[in-house]
């Protein structure tokens, strides 16, 4: 990669995005102009609108008033309350109507805004119209008024016996105290909502430019240009990525100093109008935090144009890329409220997890909690993401495959059936939606069955799994034995499969162990199934934990995701981003990390035998294997005893390694040694 060709194919892009008048409105106008006037016309407007409300004077009768003389006792009150005591105005209004219909009536047509009536028992209700805002207010100051009334009758009770009012009432007397100073006060409030705004603000400046620089050269035509010019692709790719990435980080900047003034602004302005308190702030103490701040959202912003220029990529036109970036907008903003969370702290481990890390890392900035070490982690993980996307990304350009197939457009499920051809291989798009739609069935009607039927809910949640991608492949008339490898193989495949597979199941195992302390309340969450398996008959918990899903999954995966991946990318992504998905499948972040090595080996297995048989053996041996453990754990400890301590010492974590790569290896080398025709060989 040479410098002079990458400074001149930055400076191409950068001119083009600026020359894009959706850029320039979203850096510029937007921060400079529209932030300040929404935050402070929106603050002066809902002062406004609060003054107004303490001075209008609101009307509230009395029903039945002739007997009790309660308005007279309430109006005296009202005389009597001090300004502090009474935000609102309140006028008695006199007139008497015959019957409470004809008070109601009188409310409905805005006569009253609110009416109170004494029961019999002597309590007291305040008639109003929640719908119309006058009448809730009136209600809310009515009912100030009777707890003031409420406290002079107590206090003319008291001492009609005898007694001290103060003694009685206040038996001890407390205020609080804030240690905390003005600035550390004021540091913590905005530190809650900072993350939130800074992230959602790179997204917005980094969204467009993404779209633009890919799925936009796509569709005005230029990329296929741009391919053929005398620089590398890596040197093309990194000039886009870099020119996102300033504009993301300027935008980022010029709307948190327009944002920044506009809140300096109204905390100076209330500031002025609190000078008898003596109240100051030492805005000097929040440079560090906003200086580190912007070293974060520089980092982060790279991430940002990294994962956005991936997702982009694979549309045909804005319209399409904008559809794609949605999902990605929501993830990043949902992770982005961490900082709002108060049980959610920044430390060792959270400080990994991205865009995460980010938001508590300025929420601490700003409450002036520096913990330089966690910091460090903050911004070497957001950097190491950043490099991970940018490697994906190089490798998508690389790829003739990717960057010029149909990509996520192809969603054949949505065409008519008649329209559709005869052993065509399913969209990737197709993939995604068949992914997003068990999902959905197994949290809606999968989970309400388990809850329901127990064990049964767990059949049912498998025959989803299983009767999904068949309808899937059915539909779409899919050729079914190509695309689920449905084929016969040797019978050293399957031993090298189940070798293979007893191997994966160790080091499973071992990161399950090694991780356990970290996420210990996803180990918890597991424990339901564990009481199931205990209480279920054996043979039904072999039919629906291990026959059902061996065969659902596999189909799912190893057969309709795979297939419809390995037909269209090189086969190290199909595998790893099938086994990826197979992992995440699951929900939990132990068992993601977990079934890692049993995914990968499942996916390697099928690919190299081409047959999804010996991926289902496999898998079955495991779901067995697993359920026969959680059954019979003592058993299992003694004849296997470091596969079954919960805390193994050193000893035990080498020999489950060693004995992962003595099962795995020779497997790895009877599957190797499966041939598979190439296209067009007899």
């Amino acid at each position: 990669m040479k410098p002079r060709r990458l400074k001149a194919l930055f400076k191409r892009e950068l001119r083009d995005i600026l020359r894009d008048k959706k850029t320039i409105i979203m850096m510029i106008v937007v921060p400079v102009l529209l932030y300040p006037l929404l935050i402070i016309g929106m603050t002066l407007l809902m002062t406004a609108i609060i003054s107004g409300q303490e001075e209008k004077t609101y009307r509230v009768a009395f029903y039945d008033d002739k007997e009790s003389g309660l308005s007279d006792k309430i109006e005296h009150i009202i005389k009597e309350a001090d300004d502090d005591e009474l935000t609102y105005d309140i006028k008695i209004v006199k007139k008497s109507w015959d019957g409470e219909q004809e008070y109601t009536d009188a409310l409905d047509n805005d006569e009253i805004d609110a009416y109170a009536k004494q029961e019999d028992d002597g309590s007291i209700d305040i008639c109003y119209l929640s719908a119309r805002t006058d009448s809730e207010t009136a209600a809310y100051g009515l009912r100030d008024v009777f707890a003031l009334y409420r406290d002079e009758l107590r206090r003319q009770r008291i001492e009609g016996a005898g007694l001290d009012v103060d003694e009685i009432f206040y038996p001890v007397e407390y205020e609080l105290e804030d240690k905390s100073s003005t600035e550390e006060s004021l540091g913590n409030r905005i530190g809650s909502f900072l993350p939130f705004f800074i992230i959602t603000v790179i997204l917005l400046g980094a969204i467009y430019p993404a779209i633009d620089v890919t799925a936009g050269e796509r569709e005005r035509g230029t990329l296929e240009t741009l391919l053929t010019l005398p620089v590398t692709n890596l040197e093309m790719i990194m000039s886009k990525f870099l020119a996102v990435s300033v504009i993301a980080c300027v935008t980022a900047m010029l709307n948190v100093i327009s944002m920044g003034g506009a809140v300096a602004f109204l905390v100076m302005s209330s500031l002025n109008s609190l000078s008898d308190l003596n109240i100051s702030i030492d805005l000097s103490m929040f440079v560090p935090g906003i200086l580190f701040t912007v070293i974060v959202m520089m980092c982060f912003a790279m991430l940002v144009t990294a994962v956005c220029m991936c997702v982009c990529i694979f549309a045909h036109n804005f319209k399409e890329a904008n559809n794609y970036i949605t999902p990605v907008m929501l993830v990043f903003m949902f992770a982005s409220y961490a900082a709002v969370l108060p049980a959610l702290e920044l430390n060792a481990r959270t400080a990994a997890i991205p865009v995460i890390n980010v938001s508590l890392l300025v929420r601490e900035l700003f409450k002036f909690n520096y913990d330089y070490t966690l910091f460090l982690v903050v911004l070497v993980s957001t950097v190491a993401y950043s490099l991970i996307a940018v490697w994906v990304l190089a490798h998508i350009y690389n790829s003739e495959d990717v960057l010029f197939s149909e990509g996520f457009r192809n969603v054949r499920i949505f065409e008519r059936r008649r329209d559709m051809k005869k052993g065509q291989i399913p969209g990737t798009g197709d993939v995604l939606l068949l992914l997003s739609v068990t999902l959905l069935l197994m949290f809606y009607i999968g989970n309400y069955a388990y809850m329901k039927l127990g064990i049964g809910g767990v059949a049912i949640q498998q025959a989803i799994v299983l009767i999904m991608p068949l309808l899937f492949a059915w539909y779409m008339k899919t050729d079914m034995r190509s695309l689920f490898r449905f084929k016969k193989t040797g019978i050293s495949k399957f031993i090298g499969g189940v070798l293979l597979g007893a191997g994966a199941y160790m080091f499973a195992t071992l990161i399950s162990i090694l991780l356990s302390p970290v996420f210990s309340r996803s180990v918890e969450n597991t424990q339901a199934l564990d009481e199931l398996i205990n209480s279920a008959p054996l043979p039904l918990l072999i039919l629906t934990v291990s026959l059902m899903p061996a065969i659902g999954e596999e189909l799912m995966f190893r057969g309709f995701t795979f297939g419809t991946l390995s037909a269209r990318y090189r086969a190290v992504y199909a595998v790893v981003i099938t086994a990826v998905l197979f992992a995440a499948y699951h929900l939990s972040v132990i068992r993601f990390f977990a079934l890692m090595p049993l995914s990968l080996a499942l996916t390697y297995a099928a690919y190299k035998t081409d047959s999804i048989y010996v991926s289902m053996l496999m898998h079955l041996i495991n779901n067995s294997f697993s359920v026969i453990q959680a059954r019979y754990t003592d058993e299992i400890g003694r004849l296997i005893p470091f596969l079954s301590e919960e805390a193994p010492g050193s000893g035990g974590i080498i020999m489950l390694a060693a004995a992962g790569a003595v099962l795995a290896l020779p497997g790895i080398y009877l599957l190797k040694k499966s041939y598979l025709k190439k296209p067009g060989q007899n």
